[in-house]
């Protein structure tokens, strides 16, 4: 049998599967689609930034390169590093008139492009390559000229990369050299300045430049917590760095992988050539950072979905347990009518007062069920007064089928009598008849068990005149059971049934025998003979009425009495048993 649900509890799954489900559903598709936007945005605004920063360093660094070739466009200042180079001139500069005046045109044309150049642009200095003169002469914006013989450059590393490699400019980014007195750190573009008639290698020309610029550039961008971007060198060794990197992905930034995964975080690198110099912008994005905002959306999403399903819930468990009170108060109202309970209807304060019996539907299913029930007392009523005059009808009928029978034995027997003169048993019996006839034709329908017992007595005394030894009766009750009130006429139908089908034609004897016993709150009265067995499929045949009609009455009078007929042996024994509860004493 397939199991029932509860009227809540399908109201509860629907409410899951309409109302929540959707909500969550809804909730992750919204959640994914701005997680996937949000990664698309950060491509987007990662792609930009890159460009445009990278962009604005190729703009950096061409200033920086225009500044390292004057000595080719400004005879004046090649003049003067050959000059320097050869060793003709010292810190304190030289007695030489012609050297004096290419020092003096080199200041005028430097100080000329200083004053132009751009504001980070710190310093010109030339490091000559002849190991016998290791002067290093500087210019700056707010000095002509500043000769330094302190600074060992030629055992620099940067010197010699910038003086052996044979790419035209070297770039480099450290800290401000000790000559230019500056906390500064400097970006600083190198070039190897060679004669330009013999080719001959005169020195090396330094550009530096404060960070000034680059750190504007990088300004306008915003990092993350732990993102940040790197300018790496042609060995991926890094340059300069803005933000916060992690030293592991500093070691791998030369590897060919997009994504660098340590032990803390994931990362996805975004790499970009700066035009115009062997270095490469990268930007370093932590995915935890992302994850952070993806989270932010998953957690707005997760507040929304379960304050929407809080309000929703709220609004279907107030109407839900509204309707369920109503619809169990109907429940009640059919399970008492189901019980035997007709005065039971829906409360007519449920209807007035309980909002959910408003609903058309409800408030018409309380009203026809009361309609219905009351509808029922009546045809309930009437069929059951119909019944106890059918029962009525049929008591009435065995007992005119009892008196005309029994009472033209009787008198035969009484003329028989008095032939033969016995006057005094004679005047015994019709006055037993009187108390037979005065018992049956009472209107009363209950009695006590002594009276049925007396009344069978008479009954079978009376029976006796006509087959005399060939009946015996046999009378017994227990005093407890003597007052109890059973319905008329009760126990003689057994009786004359047992008499009926129990008597042989050939003239064999019976012996018939009554009990009125009590045990455990039960009334128990028997009916035995040792007669014909009896047949109980006849008993029960169309036509005969006397053992149903025993039925009928005591199911009236108790519905938990029954009768029960059994077969030991040669001995019938009816039984009828007839709870007490406590109430039936006359």
């Amino acid at each position: 049998m397939k199991k029932r649900q509860s009227f809540q509890n399908r109201f509860l799954a629907l409410f899951l599967v309409s109302i929540v489900l959707p909500i969550i559903i809804m909730a992750t598709i919204l959640a994914f689609y701005f997680q996937k936007r949000i990664y698309r945005d950060n491509e987007k605004y990662f792609s930009t930034s890159l460009y445009s920063i990278s962009t604005n360093l190729s703009t950096y660094v061409s200033d920086l390169k225009r500044l390292a070739l004057t000595p080719y466009i400004y005879d004046a200042i090649l003049n003067f590093f050959a000059a320097v180079e050869n060793g003709k001139y010292t810190k304190n500069g030289s007695l030489d008139y012609r050297i004096e005046l290419h020092r003096q045109n080199y200041t005028t044309s430097i100080q000329r492009i200083l004053n132009t150049a751009r504001e980070d642009i710190l310093a010109v200095s030339f490091m000559p390559v002849n190991p016998d003169n290791h002067i290093i002469v500087t210019a700056t914006k707010t000095s002509d000229l500043i000769n330094t013989t302190d600074y060992p450059y030629q055992r620099e590393a940067w010197y010699q990369q910038a003086l052996n490699t044979t790419d035209p400019y070297h770039f480099m980014v450290s800290e401000a050299p000790p000559y230019i007195r500056s906390e500064a750190t400097v970006i600083s573009a190198l070039h190897t300045v060679r004669n330009v008639y013999t080719k001959r290698k005169l020195g090396v020309i330094r550009i530096d430049a404060s960070d000034k610029i680059i750190k504007d550039i990088f300004s306008s961008v915003n990092l993350s917590k732990n993102s940040g971007f790197v300018i790496a060198g042609q060995d991926g060794t890094p340059v300069y760095q803005v933000g916060k990197v992690e030293e592991d992905v500093l070691k791998r930034l030369s590897s060919t992988k997009n994504i660098i995964r340590t032990d803390s975080d994931t990362y996805r690198l975004y790499k970009s050539d700066i035009s115009g110099m062997p270095w490469q912008l990268i930007f370093v994005s932590s995915q935890k950072d992302i994850f952070k905002e993806v989270s932010i959306v998953w957690s707005l999403a997760a507040i929304l979905s379960l304050s929407s399903i809080l309000a929703a819930f709220s609004i279907f468990r107030s109407n839900s347990k509204k309707t369920a009170l109503a619809l169990n108060s109907i429940l009640n109202t059919m399970k008492k009518v189901a019980r035997g309970d007709l005065k039971a209807s829906v409360p007519e304060t449920d209807l007035l007062q309980n909002d959910s019996f408003n609903t058309e539907e409800l408030s018409l299913i309380a009203e026809n069920l009361n309609e219905m029930v009351q509808k029922l007392q009546l045809y309930i009523d009437q069929s059951y007064k119909y019944e106890i005059d059918r029962q009525e009808a049929e008591y009435r009928a065995l007992q005119s089928q009892i008196n005309p029978h029994f009472l033209y034995n009787t008198l035969n027997c009484f003329l028989s009598m008095n032939r033969i003169g016995m006057k005094k048993e004679l005047e015994d019996s019709i006055i037993q008849l009187t108390r037979i006839f005065r018992y049956t034709c009472s209107n009363a329908k209950l009695t006590t068990v002594q009276e049925e017992f007396e009344f069978c007595i008479q009954y079978c005394n009376l029976l006796k005149i006509r087959y005399d030894e060939r009946l015996t009766f046999i009378s017994t009750m227990e005093e407890e059971a003597k007052n109890i009130s059973i319905p008329r006429l009760l126990i003689q139908p057994l009786v004359e049934n047992a008499l009926k089908h129990g008597m042989e034609v050939d003239g064999t004897s019976i012996t018939i025998s009554i009990s009125a016993s009590i045990v455990d709150q039960t009334l128990i009265l028997k009916v035995k003979n040792n007669g014909i067995p009896i047949d109980i499929q006849e008993v029960y045949s169309d036509g005969k009425v006397g053992i149903r009609n025993v039925e009928n009455r005591i199911k009236i009078f108790h519905p938990h009495a029954s009768l029960e007929i059994k077969l030991t042996g040669d001995i019938t024994s009816m039984t009828i048993k007839i709870p007490l509860e406590g109430g039936t004493s006359a």
